[in-house]
């Protein structure tokens, strides 16, 4: 007896039909001012600078170079800023470790494909 069945000869098998990339005309998107920026915030008054390269649509990768004396509640302070200014630009925004943040606007969401490592008590 066999194991492998042979196909009923029966049937036709139609090729499948393919696009020619050649015919269809190529868009090109209109050319834009946004840029992704890479910024240094130091102090409090370096969000105004943030918020401006965001509302002007750029994707922003933001280093927080803060003192080390109260960097917790500084930090905390300056992501709730971004947070609020991301959401009002219709992007999102991460943090990346203790000091990075990604930035995005007009509608660019973050897929967070990385899972989080969970702590042991």
């Amino acid at each position: 007896m066999a194991i492998i069945k042979r196909k009923s000869t029966g049937t036709v098998v139609e090729p499948k039909g393919f696009i020619d990339l050649t015919d269809t005309p190529l868009i090109v998107p209109e050319e834009t001012d946004a840029r992704v920026k890479i910024i240094e915030i130091r102090t409090f008054g370096d969000i105004s600078v943030a918020a401006d390269l965001a509302y002007k649509g750029n994707i922003l990768f933001i280093r927080c170079a803060l003192p080390e004396e109260n960097k917790k509640g500084a930090m905390d302070t300056i992501t709730s800023e971004l947070k609020s200014i991301a959401k009002d630009c219709g992007g999102d925004m991460v943090i990346i470790g203790d000091s990075f943040i990604l930035m995005t606007a007009n509608g660019v969401k973050i897929d967070n494909l990385i899972s989080k490592r969970k702590r042991r008590i």
